[in-house]
């Protein structure tokens, strides 16, 4: 997953660009943080507006924009491909809160478009260990367990296509110690036990990620079946 440095963003009253975010607060206390990201694997590029005012343009499959600060409030999230400028494949109204992080996360096949709005709660973690969460974005995958093929330990097991959405314990971050940094050999596995896809990855002590399995099951190139990463700080 990559975060988004191509993506057209115009200026507006009541955001303000702001990269790694913490749970601690910010210079304004008053404000909460979002960032967007779009996990359907065959979405094209989308067109967002919020509360119909154009926001940007550019969020193709595998990217993720930085943090976006936002007065609290109720915000209307509308995006847009190629195909109309009048109907968005998809539209959300979700509420932001003072003092809360939350991901948005465009999700399932693009004809059964959907979203994910998830808090990113956590503190800062110190610099020999991460908070990770682990969520499942394959929309045919079935049940998915993540586990650290190294060590064969199952680090989160069988979770559903989207399960976490609305539910707060599956938003929730796991502190895990990993020194300065840490590879780990993950693994997708089946409920059986067989792995479906793979990915050697980097943890760096002192920050927060959103590991997530992506694309789907018997699909190749872009949109096969992987494992994305998110930092979210």
């Amino acid at each position: 997953m990559k975060r988004l440095s191509v993506m057209t963003f115009v200026a507006m009253c009541m955001f303000l660009a702001s990269c790694n975010l913490n749970n601690s607060g910010s210079t304004n206390p008053q404000q909460g943080a979002f960032l967007l990201a779009n996990v359907s694997p065959d979405a094209p590029p989308l067109s967002i507006y919020i509360n119909n005012s154009y926001f940007g343009q550019g969020l193709s499959y595998g990217n993720y924009t930085a943090y976006y600060l936002a007065t609290p409030g109720s915000y209307t999230f509308s995006f847009f491909d190629s195909s109309s400028t009048t109907t968005p494949k998809l539209s959300k109204t979700v509420n932001i809160n003072a003092l809360t992080n939350y991901s948005f996360f465009v999700v399932d096949s693009f004809k059964s478009v959907n979203a994910s709005f998830v808090p990113d709660i956590y503190a800062k973690p110190a610099g020999d260990s991460v908070y990770v969460r682990f969520f499942n974005f394959s929309p045919n995958a079935g049940a998915l367990s993540l586990a650290d093929a190294t060590s064969d330990s199952t680090l989160y097991s069988t979770r559903s296509f989207n399960d976490q959405d609305g539910s707060s314990t599956l938003v929730s971050y796991n502190r895990m110690y990993t020194g300065t940094s840490a590879i780990y050999n993950f693994e997708l596995r089946k409920p059986d036990g067989t792995a479906v896809a793979s990915r050697a990855d980097t943890l760096s002590g002192g920050h927060v990620y959103t590991i997530f399995a992506k694309g789907f099951l018997d699909s190749t190139g872009n949109k096969a079946l992987g494992i994305g990463q998110i930092q979210n700080f």
